[in-house]
């Protein structure tokens, strides 16, 4: 097994990160950062597990995401958005936003480019937005992403399959729009 360092460390190396998956998958700050919190709370109390832990960035985003499930799960009654029952995944509404370099905004009329990307975005599913971020933005390996979203390498490959075959149906080139989304 791998030797962790201390919980501090693991927090100041993994917050931002975390924070960030967060957001990104619907939640605002506070609720983002309560779970953040619990999840390092669990690190601290079972501290002896961590090196029953193989991956500790996916096992940190898969608490994560967990987490944010049953929050959602507690507050299902403010939501008619949230779908799942006791026999199939739960799914978050993944958002990806988009933002453009300094660069491309004198090169390009902005507005024009964003509204491309956010209409080719939004031809994804919540899942696929979901997978092309952990994939391409956080270059999370298939295995880490199959242990996060809690799917099979198989379904992991195949979702991302699927997405980038929709992202190929646009005008736009795929560099470009990963390029401009965050």
């Amino acid at each position: 097994m791998i030797q962790f360092p201390n919980i501090a460390s693991i927090y100041n190396e993994y917050m931002d990160t975390l924070y960030s998956y967060a957001l990104h998958l619907g939640f605002d700050e506070q609720t983002a950062m309560d779970a953040i919190h619990d999840v390092f709370y669990k690190l601290c109390t079972h501290h002896s597990s961590l090196n029953e832990i193989n991956n500790l960035k996916s096992y940190l985003f898969r608490s994560l995401r967990n987490r944010l499930i049953d929050i959602k799960r507690i507050n299902r009654e403010n939501t008619t958005h949230f779908i799942g029952t006791d026999n199939e995944q739960e799914v978050l509404p993944f958002q990806l936003h988009v933002t453009i370099e300094d660069k491309l905004i004198m090169e390009e009329d902005v507005e024009e480019i964003r509204q491309k990307v956010e209409n080719v975005l939004s031809r994804l599913t919540d899942r696929q937005r979901e997978i092309v971020y952990l994939r391409y933005i956080k270059e999370q390996s298939y295995e880490e992403i199959a242990e996060i979203m809690q799917i099979s390498v198989a379904a992991c490959r195949n979702l991302i399959s699927k997405s980038i075959a929709r992202l190929k149906e646009s005008s736009l080139t795929i560099a470009l729009l990963l390029l401009v989304i965050n």
